[in-house]
């Protein structure tokens, strides 16, 4: 069984693509780590973002840590948050870790293979090609029930990616 001693950085959804498609930039970050690494950095009207996965967030764990981003600094997810208040035990929260990245574990490689992305991807992003996919095959009602146990998969840990 896998132990965590840190919750938040035992499990690092929220850099790996898990949780989120991109990270935005704040005026002040120091860029030029990010940059070596391999971010790719998108531009909208109102901000600056990075790709994620992260491309700096090896083996489980952020390698630009002392320069990393404001976002990545200051977030707290939600279980995060009720963990520091008392209203989730450590215990709890490892489980809940475990059992999400257990599920991730089971769709990412999936979608993957299903969707075979040019480039790293998101797990939403992953989902879109999905998708795409299926819309462009001849049947794709049957396609969607060939990969049903993947899709159930892909809705179990979004609902629990959206309660945490």
């Amino acid at each position: 069984m896998t132990v965590l001693k840190n919750i938040c950085i035992d499990c690092g959804m929220c850099s790996d693509g898990t949780m989120y498609r991109f990270a935005a930039i704040k005026d002040g970050d120091v860029l030029g780590p990010l940059k070596a690494a391999g971010a790719v950095f998108v531009t909208n009207e109102a901000e600056t973002s990075f790709l994620l996965p992260c491309p700096a967030f090896r083996g489980g764990c952020c390698s630009i840590y002392e320069t990393r981003p404001t976002i990545c600094s200051e977030y707290r997810c939600f279980l995060l948050r009720r963990y520091e208040a008392g209203e989730v035990s450590f215990e709890e929260a490892q489980a809940l870790i475990i059992r999400t990245m257990a599920l991730r574990d089971r769709v990412r490689p999936a979608l993957t293979a299903f969707a075979e992305p040019q480039t790293s991807q998101a797990l939403s992003g992953l989902y879109r090609l999905m998708l795409a996919k299926f819309e462009a095959m001849p049947d794709p009602a049957a396609s969607r029930r060939e990969q049903a146990d993947l899709l159930l998969d892909i809705a179990g840990l979004r609902v629990v990616l959206a309660r945490e």
